[in-house]
């Protein structure tokens, strides 16, 4: 057992010891029953199940004498407690048993068995090893200080040690948990990293957070359950012919729970029980955030702010790039030269209805307010300038040194880059065949190695926490490039990190984000257009448009990827290399200028969806994005459906992934047809948006894609809800909204309302108002209206229309929608009828 502190955390590396593998032995000796499940004494070692709820249950196995006492980084309290464990034993099993959730241990091989109620067996544990330990030494590597050297890498400043003096820290287990997986079955999850996996079935994963991936160590199956592992060192996923695995690196005791849906949706509700409920980011985060590398003055930032205000274009962001500060003080001070009044530059972005992020470092230069402070406590990770986010102090230290020079003068947004403190293989022309135990290596010289994954988790808690208390009436934005199952708790959006401009990139890009909500955190995003447009020296600046901007064949990329943008948790754009600015794509009334607008206009026109789906992700553990799967798992075409996803339960995005027009350098392509092969999943009825034409599911069909639309599908039964062209989110907040009903099932869905900020939906400030269609009616009624919070509006216009070819279809308002004035009493809606109250 170690205690998480500045002292003991810095720099260890692991050794395997020179014992053979320790299976845990085939012997139940004794059962000893507790009001939520059993412990049981083994022949050599312990297992322990304990139900968390009824569809949650904690599965620990040790060999230690004592249970680890370190407390967990991911858990949080829950609040449902399960009702009655019943314990049976025979000479065979030892069954647990609660009212949602069967788990069985066999008595011979230990192997835990998990069923639901009826007895439908969900997942085994490999009966043949279900579980191994083998010891570990953990070694301490102290740095010699005199090798300390500072570099400069692309992706910052950095301190490198040149020797380091190791010694034995202390004794670890490296563990081992298997499975037997279903041979139907398919897997989610595991986060995202550089491949196009989505099915995780049959792949073999070495798992550490990294620039271009993110570890959440979490599983769903289209069985409907889902795995959650409490670790936090480099770890492996493996899935062959004889079984799947987890093996962790660096453990105290093995430690994972068994989420009984009972389906995939239900499996991340449990995952969030477990690790917290997300937060409620700001409106105005679920605008169009503009970004580059970089605005290089507040001149030229509030500039910016105004060219999209006088050309029209919407906007509720600008973000700050790195290097405003003074020269030498990496991550620190603004320069006062090109940065001489930060409270002024932020008062006239919120004079013009815009807000500021602002990016931060974790590293930031001794020299620097915030390094002089973290250095003087001691609150860096030893021969690093990296601040000791695992150590609470340490992180209101490095917050309070932020605030004052930057969050006191009204900035409202934090971009938190590089929370992954080491990529060792960042550099070079060819990415080397080892980088995976380069860049664990590297980590675990910074981070003790059995914590190295959560370094990210950490700095986004301090960051929640301390900016709760220093600004309490803003919520938290943090966007980060690092995170762990937690981060959903802490205000964070995690991005996809530093990728390059090719078609093939926005393919993978789009598995990498079903990949990473399937793992339980729901706001994720990535740089639009991609980070790095041109070909460099480095392996990984490898784009194909060394012209940018100039060459049509990225303005077709950039459009396509803005499109897919235009439904995710955080519509951005971002990089290097060239300007994004929507205007740098061509002038009012050409193809890709005027194809990106519509994008960004059908963004704050879908705001009473999307504003409503953060409701239902935070309020109700929802996801922004889902693979097809979870909606479809009986429909085996969707289990590894990578190029579709879904949107909350409403739409079907498929995104046009190939060039129809351009290719790299300007290279004219013809004869390609405007469409895409769109796969209908079984058990539903679709609706084109853009034409209303109706589709039976269970079918592929060509889509049209002509480049200022991107082929989607709405689901009979779907309520959406579409509010008027804005420039900013909250322009018009009592404008009527359109409801387009899309008939063929019945449906619901939930309006949600807020104050946009603040933490007053914490406390019940809040107002939801419910739509149910009954399809054999044909009636819309409009429930009553529950809550209400501060400012709200007593009555609203809603524009009702039933979807058919050519009606209530586009981006363009219904001119024959039927108007309902709604003052929060219930209404019901016949199409075809005049209003009246519902008796």
């Amino acid at each position: 057992m170690i205690k998480l502190n500045h002292h003991t955390l810095p720099i260890l590396l692991v050794c395997l010891m020179s014992t053979a593998p320790i299976t845990l032995p085939a012997a139940v000796e004794q059962v000893q029953p507790h009001s939520r499940g059993a412990s049981l004494q083994l022949t050599e070692g312990r297992l322990q199940v304990d139900f968390v709820t009824d569809r949650i249950a904690r599965v620990r196995a040790t060999k230690n004498a004592d249970w680890s006492k370190t407390p967990s980084l991911m858990r949080v309290e829950v609040a449902e407690v399960p009702g009655r464990i019943q314990v049976k034993e025979s000479s065979d099993t030892v069954e647990l048993r609660s009212a949602k959730l069967v788990v069985r241990i066999d008595r011979a091989s230990e192997a835990v068995s998990y069923f639901d109620a009826d007895g439908k067996l969900l997942l085994t544990e490999l009966p043949s090893q279900p579980r191994t330990l083998e010891r570990v030494e953990v070694i301490k590597s102290l740095a010699d200080p005199t090798s300390i050297t500072k570099v400069t890498t692309v992706d910052g400043e950095r301190e490198r040690v040149g020797n380091y003096i190791q010694r034995k820290d202390r004794e670890a287990w490296r563990g081992k948990v298997s499975f037997r997986f279903a041979e139907a079955e398919a897997l989610y999850g595991l986060g995202f990293d550089e491949t196009s996996d989505l099915n995780l079935r049959g792949t073999t994963k070495r798992l550490y957070q990294y620039n271009l991936r993110i570890l959440v160590p979490s599983l769903v199956s289209t069985r409907g359950y889902g795995l959650l592992f409490d670790a936090y060192s480099a770890m492996t996923f493996a899935d062959g012919t004889n079984g799947g695995s987890m093996t962790f690196d660096v453990i105290d005791d093995l430690d994972y729970y068994f989420i009984a849906g009972p389906d995939m949706d239900g499996a991340i509700a449990g995952y969030r029980q477990l690790t917290g409920a997300a937060t409620m980011l700001p409106r105005w985060s679920f605008g169009y955030v503009q970004s580059k590398e970089r605005y290089k003055s507040q001149a030229e930032l509030i500039n910016t702010v105004k060219e999209f205000r006088q050309r029209q274009i919407p906007l509720d962001g600008i973000v700050q790039d790195w290097n405003y500060w003074i020269g030498g003080q990496w991550g620190g001070d603004p320069d006062p030269k090109f940065y001489p009044d930060i409270a002024a530059m932020t008062k006239a972005i919120h004079d013009q209805n815009a807000h500021v992020m602002i990016s931060i470092w974790p590293n930031p230069s001794p020299k620097s307010t915030a390094g002089k402070a973290l250095a003087a406590g001691g609150y860096t990770l030893a021969g690093t300038t990296y601040f000791d986010a695992f150590n609470p102090k340490a992180r209101e230290v490095y917050w309070n040194s932020i605030w004052q020079i930057l969050g006191r003068h009204g900035i409202d947004a934090w971009w938190c880059d590089s929370t992954e403190p080491e990529t060792a293989d960042w550099t070079g022309t060819t990415r080397p065949a080892d980088a995976d135990s380069k860049n664990i290596a590297g980590l675990a010289k910074i981070i003790d190695p059995q914590f190295l994954n959560a370094y990210a988790l950490e700095d986004s808690t301090g960051i929640y926490e301390n900016s709760r208390k220093s600004s309490p009436n803003r919520r938290v934005l943090n966007l980060t490039r690092s995170g762990y199952a937690g981060s959903q708790r802490t205000g964070s959006v995690l991005w996809t990190g530093d990728i390059p401009a090719k078609w093939s990139t926005l393919t993978q890009q789009v598995v990498a984000l079903q990949s990473f909500s399937a793992s339980g955190n729901p706001y994720v995003t990535f740089d639009t257009g991609a980070f790095l447009v041109k070909r460099g020296k480095q392996w990984f600046w490898n784009g194909d448009f060394d012209k940018g901007v100039e060459d049509p064949g990225y303005r077709e990329l950039y459009t396509r990827w803005l499109q897919v943008g235009a439904f995710l948790p955080m519509l951005r754009s971002h990089g290097t290399d060239t300007p994004r600015e929507p205007w740098r794509f061509g002038k009012p009334g050409t193809p890709f200028y005027d194809a990106i607008l519509d994008a960004i206009n059908l963004r704050y026109q879908l705001m009473p969806f999307f504003y409503s789906l953060a409701a239902d992700v935070s309020l109700n553990s929802a996801s922004f994005l889902r693979p097809v799967a979870f909606a479809f798992p009986q429909d085996e075409k969707t289990h590894n459906l990578k190029t579709q996803f879904l949107v909350g339960d409403t739409f079907m995005v498929a995104p046009v992934l190939a060039p129809q027009q351009f290719g790299p350098g300007s290279t004219p392509i013809t004869n390609v047809p405007k469409t895409r092969e769109v796969y209908l999943p079984k058990g539903a009825t679709w609706f084109d948006f853009w034409t209303g034409k109706r589709s039976d599911g269970g079918q592929t069909i060509q889509a049209e894609a002509p480049l200022a639309q991107i082929p989607l599908f709405v689901k009979a039964g779907s309520i959406l809800p579409m509010g008027p062209r804005v420039q900013y989110t909250n322009e018009k907040p009592d404008a009527p909204i359109e409801l387009r009903v899309y008939p063929g099932a019945d449906g619901t869905f939930t309006l949600y309302e807020d104050e946009g900020d603040g933490y007053g939906y914490e406390k019940g400030q809040r107002a939801t108002i419910p739509f149910t269609w009954s399809d054999r009616a044909r009636t819309l009624v409009i429930g009553p209206r529950q809550g209400e919070f501060p400012g709200m509006l007593k009555t609203r216009t809603f524009r009702v229309v039933l979807v058919a070819p050519g009606t209530g279809t586009g981006i363009d308002a219904t001119t024959t929608a039927l108007e309902v004035r709604y003052d929060g009493h219930s209404v019901k809606v016949h199409p075809f009828a005049p209003t009246q109250p519902v008796k």
